[in-house]
């Protein structure tokens, strides 16, 4: 049997919840990503020094999995087909977080 390596396709570190008042809610707490998947499972590691929430909807905007209040964890989706899928991490206005999150297929 032959095992193909895991595709990576995203490994960011970052901070949200920044306060910044140009922006609508004046604060930075939502922080988006768009991945090119392809069949079979989505990973998604998150570790953060505060809890956050975790979002992933496909390209007709469903949302496939969510999971709030992290800190450290790993959610899995399943992806049908081949297509951009968004990625969202949040936290409330007023909180701040730094957190690192990884994508990849497996």
């Amino acid at each position: 049997m032959i095992r193909l390596g895991k595709k990576e396709l995203l490994d960011e570190s970052f901070t949200l919840g920044e306060f910044d008042p140009s922006v609508d809610g004046a604060y930075r707490n939502v922080k988006t990503f768009l991945l090119s998947v392809r069949p079979g499972k989505l990973f998604v590691s998150v570790a953060s020094d505060k809890p956050v929430d975790i979002a992933i909807s496909n390209s007709d905007g469903i949302c496939i999995k969510f999971k709030d209040s992290i800190l450290c964890d790993t959610l899995t989706a399943e992806t049908p087909k081949k297509e951009a899928v968004t990625l969202f991490a949040g936290v409330y206005r007023g909180d701040k977080a730094e957190l690192r999150i990884k994508a990849w297929m497996g």
